[in-house]
């Protein structure tokens, strides 16, 4: 049964109490003591309705430990309540079991230390509570005399909610937390299991101290994090910080898999490192660092990008690299190696003679300024459409098909040359170039 604690006392008041039980009361002559006394189930009831500091109650436990085995049995609700909804360490566990099992009542102690909803006492010489929930879905609730949230749930999520209160959260059992739009200005701290993803979007006030070392996937979209100090993220980490204002300065990536700075003031950010194989979204980012270097990240989306203060790009052997809608592109960028490709509404004209690797899926939708010699006979998969091809003196495909499906059109006045790889026919060419839509109208 839970005993709520009804008349705190502090621990040297406790050790007063257990003294004649512990070592006996002192002798008139005060230089000694005389015989310990048995302690009483009603002096223990007594005592947990005062405490539940660990020194206090592992005193209390030793005290019944020492009676004779028959004389035991007798404190079956004292120590079935010092085991319910109460926080204890380990060693305080295996005492209880070993009290458990002299009087038989192990099952009923098993079933008293599984946690239930409701208050839940915490360890300490000071008195403070918790407040246990499973619930999966928080919204416009408070936790007034609390010091401690334990949420159980496997999933729990957050939405909207305004914490009034101060109060520290903890997830235990949580794979996955969400802070959607919540105001957190008075959470002392957070602490999460091992490997959960954590969605802190569009999150105010933030704790300026907030641990997210053991979060496999985090997400700050939308979040002010000027206040964030010592911001740390786990070995193989997912962050996503798209749209987050005022970074910490010199954050560390260089072991995150997947790095999200989307529309990200990055002026605080000159040593920006990426780890081997990760993958790095950034979507019109401010102040990019002239030195950017993705030569080792397997995925490289930079999306309305101005690239011109970059002295260069290079990417990884079979990366997949989009720099769609950007402008300024550095003049020299080797695709050579790079499994896919995406120049989606770019300005190529500092770009000649691109080259591409075999198999590689090749999207030039809307580009601008295409020119030189193009071949896209070995590419896997070609998509031209929109593409302007006027400026383009040479072009060859794998064979009709591949043509036909790349959507490319020919403006009337074209005056390049295209052919087919296969070396069909050139009249089968002609014919492939007279199709509709591929002709310019």
């Amino acid at each position: 049964m839970f005993v709520d604690i009804e008349n705190f006392k502090s621990p040297l008041a406790i050790e007063n109490i257990l003294s004649p039980y512990k070592k006996g009361r002192l002798a008139p002559d005060k230089k000694s003591y005389l015989p310990k006394e048995p302690i009483t189930p009603q002096v223990c009831m007594d005592i947990l309705k005062s405490t539940n500091y660990a020194r206090n109650i592992k005193d209390m436990l030793l005290c019944i430990a020492d009676l004779p085995p028959s004389e035991q049995a007798q404190f079956k609700d004292v120590v079935l309540t010092t085991f319910t909804q109460r926080e204890h360490s380990n060693d305080m566990l295996v005492l209880g079991k070993k009290l458990a099992h002299a009087s038989g009542y192990e099952a009923e102690l098993a079933e008293a230390q599984k946690i239930k909803e409701g208050t839940f006492l915490l360890s300490g010489s000071k008195y403070s509570k918790a407040f246990v929930s499973f619930e999966s879905y928080f919204r416009c609730v408070n936790f007034p005399s609390f010091d401690k949230l334990l949420c159980l749930n496997e999933d729990v999520k957050f939405y909207y909610q305004n914490f009034r209160d101060p109060i520290i959260i903890e997830f235990p059992n949580a794979n996955k937390v969400s802070f959607i739009g919540s105001n957190l200005s008075s959470l002392q701290g957070m602490h999460f299991k091992d490997g959960a993803e954590v969605d802190f979007s569009n999150a105010k006030n933030l704790p300026a101290h907030l641990d997210v070392s053991q979060c496999s996937n985090i997400n700050f979209t939308n979040c002010n994090l000027s206040e964030q100090s010592g911001l740390r993220f786990r070995d193989d980490a997912i962050v996503s910080l798209n749209g987050a204002k005022q970074l910490p300065a010199n954050l560390d990536f260089s072991k995150s898999e997947s790095v999200d700075l989307g529309y990200c003031d990055l002026a605080n950010q000159p040593n920006l490192r990426f780890k081997d194989g990760a993958m790095v979204f950034l979507t019109k980012p401010t102040n990019i660092p002239h030195d950017l270097d993705v030569s080792m990240c397997s995925k490289v989306h930079l999306t309305n990008c101005d690239l011109k203060s970059l002295s260069g790009l290079s990417f990884k052997e079979n990366a997949v690299v989009w720099l769609d809608h950007d402008t300024n592109l550095p003049s020299q960028l080797d695709f050579s190696q790079c499994a896919e490709v995406s120049l989606r509404d770019c300005d190529l004209s500092n770009l000649h003679n691109l080259c591409f690797k075999e198999d590689a899926k090749v999207f030039l939708i809307g580009a601008k300024n295409l020119s030189g010699n193009i071949d896209v006979s070995m590419c896997s998969e070609v998509n031209l459409s929109s593409c302007s091809m006027k400026n383009v003196e040479r072009i060859v495909f794998k064979n009709r098909k591949q043509m036909m499906n790349s959507f490319v059109r020919f403006p009337v006045e074209w005056t390049g040359k295209a052919f087919f790889a296969d070396k069909r026919p050139q009249a089968d060419l002609n014919s492939a170039m007279m199709q509709k839509p591929n002709v310019g109208r």
